[in-house]
């Protein structure tokens, strides 16, 4: 496997129909999210933000996810269990990049929020494929095993007390051999968050670009209300650092190929966009199941 650096790729994919899924989703995450989950605003502002102000761009790792799912692929295909899917983007990375390999995917998609599950049902609808989708807890599924897990920017957001057993389950879930694929802020010194100042700018970014992409006066508003509850609401649980990773990995029986920061932040995720990550590089992180004796 090389060495950084791994190359973002920041382009778009025609074949996700960005508009039509992100406004199901902020028409429907009311109705569909688990109000316990407290992931409405998130999953109601996440696509409409990455839509109009990243200009619908796939978010960051494209380089580093294909070089190490061509890696783990067999017979010319991989199947990829993705863990947690805050929309359609990941899912549509992960076609291009083996795509563009020549290789397939066999793609497994687990979240326990019925938002995003219904964007990639509608996804792969449209794509004529077969995506084997999960709407449960990752920790509860009994799959066939996978080739690769990618787990992209998830671990921060669920509570430290959980992360051993999805851990845990990750390297249940993989074949002998296979191997989980992170990319992952990991902060080693705990910050303050400070977003008081951001929210005017932000909302006034997204209301400019909701009405040159030709939205009525009353979308707009209701748009820039979302992305204002975006911005307010959604916040990590606990930091990670790369010692907490290590232990989890190691504790789940994984054994830890790569750990490498990026020379510099992705900066294509709409929690970047709306100010709610530090400037921290993204780390990439391959761990490897091992071959059974």
């Amino acid at each position: 496997m090389p060495t950084n650096p791994f190359f973002r790729l920041p382009h778009t994919s025609s074949a996700e129909r960005l508009p039509e899924l992100a406004q199901f989703a902020f028409d429907h995450a009311g109705e569909l999210c688990d109000p316990a989950h407290g992931c409405c605003s998130y999953h109601r502002g996440w696509s409409m933000v990455r839509l109009l102000l990243k200009g619908g761009a796939l978010p960051a790792g494209g380089a580093f996810i294909g070089a190490g799912l061509a890696g783990a692929a067999r017979d010319g295909r991989c199947r990829v269990l993705l863990s947690g899917s805050a929309d359609t983007g990941l899912p549509a990375l992960i076609l291009e990049v083996l795509a563009a390999a020549g290789l397939d995917a066999d793609l497994v998609i687990a979240d326990r929020c019925a938002t995003p599950i219904e964007q990639n049902r509608r996804f792969a609808r449209h794509l004529g494929r077969n995506f084997e989708l999960h709407r449960a807890e990752v920790q509860t599924l009994h799959i066939e095993p996978v080739d690769a897990i990618l787990s992209h920017s998830l671990l921060n957001f669920v509570p430290a007390a959980v992360r051993p057993a999805l851990v845990t389950t990750w390297a249940r879930l993989l074949r002998p051999g296979g191997i989980v694929l992170i990319h992952q802020k990991l902060v080693d010194t705990p910050f303050v968050q400070d977003r008081s100042g951001g929210l005017p700018a932000f909302c006034a970014r997204l209301e400019t670009a909701a009405r040159e992409f030709g939205h009525d006066v009353d979308a707009v508003a209701r748009i820039v209300q979302a992305g204002s509850d975006f911005w307010v609401s959604h916040a990590p649980e606990s930091r990670l650092s790369e010692a907490d990773l290590r232990v989890l990995l190691e504790g789940a029986g994984l054994g830890i190929v790569m750990i490498e920061r990026m020379p510099q932040r992705a900066g294509l995720s709409p929690k970047d966009e709306a100010g709610m990550s530090p400037d921290t590089p993204q780390s990439l992180v391959i761990a490897r199941r091992p071959l059974a004796a």
